[in-house]
């Protein structure tokens, strides 16, 4: 199916970390050099998509300051023209505890400009330390934080004061989640998925030793909760009562993608997704589709429901692909990269059936095919005339 996808990358000049979607399918890009790396300077960016061409177009920029980190994460806020991102302070100030690294902006037609609200929502006082992943709730009333070092930070909105002290996780924390209703929050560490309470941070279930279902040790890279209005699965259970998590193994050979009911806690599949470790994980806001991007530089389209594999597109970019987004209307996959490039992806209004499946990877290796088929005949007739 890769070949037959529409697709076009564009340059916009910085290491892109982070990407969200607005409730107006505008495209925001966080990223940059990082504190005092002159030439590449640290932004959050605007861009329309031309839906003509998949161009996009820049709407408005700001620039950050050169002696603070890049955008590390960023959410869009579900109801309001908000963007609340994480950016590490100064060193010195890290170093005598106070980075305000949550920060709120807010977007205009031609502008996106801080607020001026900011919070702490990572321990550490190194620098070396950063927010590695943001959440925040349907209502756009809680925003999750995850860390390097180990802290999970649950805020309110807008006043981003916390709702229950920072939570020490079992190591790095790879990504957090909110449910449906925003009364659970998914917190995933290489070791443990542990899913909380978001009243009072309270354990509501932990799974440990994370597995293939061959018995394989992997580590939890990713956690979402499902989405989607009463959609089911052929069981039926409810989309919104799913969690999907991405496992790599820990040889980092393959990556598998398992499903979770969470009213009986019980693994629902495991299905394997790609030969190597998978950086990047998104869901589509219908809840229909998932996507993954790998340490081989593929992008992988699945269906939420069953896990196949729809589509796989390899060498999406020349770098780590470092962030994926679906827009909201489930037309567009949108990547970004630390090669300095954003690609936009259309998808296609219907999916390949099984027999599509088999007739894509029939033509994906039909050149090797044609090789060996070759070969085999030459070597009969080297046989025949031997004889």
């Amino acid at each position: 199916m890769a070949h037959r996808a529409k697709r076009l990358t564009t340059e916009v000049g910085f290491p892109i970390s982070c990407i969200g979607v607005t409730l107006g399918n505008e495209v925001v890009l966080g990223g940059g050099g990082g504190p005092g790396r002159s030439g590449v300077k640290n932004k959050l960016a605007v861009y329309s998509i031309d839906s003509a061409g998949l161009e996009l177009k820049k709407v408005s920029e700001a620039i950050l300051s050169s002696e603070e980190d890049a955008p590390t994460c960023l959410a869009v806020h579900p109801n309001e023209k908000i963007v609340v991102s994480s950016i590490n302070t100064c060193k010195d100030a890290i170093q005598k505890g106070n980075n305000s690294n949550c920060r709120v902006f807010e977007l205009s037609k031609k502008s996106i400009k801080a607020t001026g609200k900011a919070a702490k929502t990572i321990c550490s006082t190194s620098d070396y330390d950063y927010q590695k992943c943001i959440a925040i709730d349907a209502l756009g009333k809680l925003v999750a934080g995850g860390s390097t070092d180990g802290t999970l930070a649950v805020v309110q909105y807008p006043s981003l004061r916390q709702v229950f002290p920072y939570v020490e996780a079992a190591g790095e924390v790879n990504d957090v989640d909110f449910n449906a209703s925003g009364k659970w929050l998914a917190v995933a560490t290489d070791s443990e998925l542990r899913v909380v309470s978001t009243k009072d941070g309270s354990l509501v279930q932990n799974i440990n030793g994370p597995h293939t279902a061959s018995g394989q040790p992997a580590v939890f890279r990713f956690a979402k909760f499902g989405a989607g209005n009463k959609s089911k699965l052929k069981s039926g259970t409810e989309l919104k009562n799913v969690l999907y998590t991405v496992l790599n193994t820990k040889s980092r050979k393959s990556a598998y993608i398992a499903m979770w009911d969470t009213k009986k806690w019980s693994r629902i599949a495991t299905r394997p997704v790609c030969q190597s470790a998978i950086t990047t994980f998104a869901l589509s806001p219908s809840g229909k589709l998932l996507a993954v991007a790998t340490a081989s530089l593929q992008i992988v389209i699945c269906d939420a429901h069953t896990l196949k594999v729809l589509m796989r597109i390899p060498a999406a970019h020349s770098f780590a692909i470092t962030a994926l987004a679906f827009d909201r209307d489930d037309k567009y996959l949108i990547s970004g990269s630390a090669d300095e490039t954003c690609q936009v992806l259309k998808l296609p209004e219907t999916w390949p059936n099984a027999f599509d499946g088999v007739a894509d990877l029939v033509m994906a290796n039909l050149q090797a095919v044609l090789i060996a088929i070759v070969l085999l005949i030459a070597i009969l007739v080297a046989l025949l005339v031997r004889g």
